[in-house]
């Protein structure tokens, strides 16, 4: 097995550290201390290819390997953390998400400008009684027709006041546990969504870490 990278592997990972040095590393310092959030940086990102990294290139996406996408984590996390959440949200936990379960009128919808970089997107499981243990979560969907309706809150969610799309958790029963959980993409903009930031954290203050509130948000079935 051969374990040397290829050359569009060094390429990539060499451009993202220049970027990264270039337009980051001089003034993360003072983003850090300050606790400073610079949302463009995300849309240099999106320009850069990096939001659609492993993503087929028919949906919009660089397709690229999934060792080029460690890659270019390892370099965005050498200069901050914030940097390196993004991928692993937008692309790891949302993207690649639609990519493998979502229908393909689903993945025309959201999956394509996200990975065009054009959308960022996040992944809302965490509440403020449930995190790891996603059995416990108590954000409800009820059925209502040809929609459901989703009610609830989530907190400590990577990019929450500032992502376009959701990918949100909640349960059909509580009483199914991790059996009666579904996941539904919710846009910014829909009625009943809400968001704000934690100010304050210990870590990753350059970032936009927050919360979310649904009341009565109605999304297709």
């Amino acid at each position: 097995m051969d374990f040397e990278l290829t050359p569009e592997q060094i390429q990539v990972r060499d451009m993202v550290r220049e970027w990264a040095q270039r337009e980051v590393a001089p003034y993360i310092r003072e983003w850090d201390a300050k606790g400073e959030y610079h949302p463009e940086i995300y849309r240099r990102m999106g320009e850069l290819g990096l939001l659609g990294l492993p993503i087929p290139e028919r949906y919009g996406g660089g397709g690229f390997d999934y060792v080029t996408l460690a890659l270019v984590c390892e370099e965005l996390e050498a200069v901050d953390t914030f940097l390196r959440v993004a991928i692993s949200v937008h692309v790891g936990l949302n993207s690649l998400t639609l990519l493998q379960w979502g229908t393909e009128e689903q993945k025309q919808r959201w999956l394509v400008p996200q990975a065009r970089g054009e959308k960022l997107a996040t992944f809302a499981l965490t509440e403020p009684g449930a995190g790891s243990d996603a059995g416990h979560i108590q954000t409800r969907a009820v059925k209502d027709g040809d929609s459901y309706i989703l009610n609830g809150e989530k907190m400590w969610i990577s990019l929450a006041n500032t992502a376009d799309h959701f990918l949100v958790f909640a349960t059909l029963d509580p009483a199914l546990g991790h059996r009666g959980l579904c996941a539904f993409m919710v846009e910014r903009g829909t009625p009943g969504l809400t968001t704000g930031s934690i100010h304050g954290k210990l870590g990753v203050r350059a970032g936009d870490t927050g919360w979310i509130s649904l009341q009565n948000v109605r999304v297709p079935a």
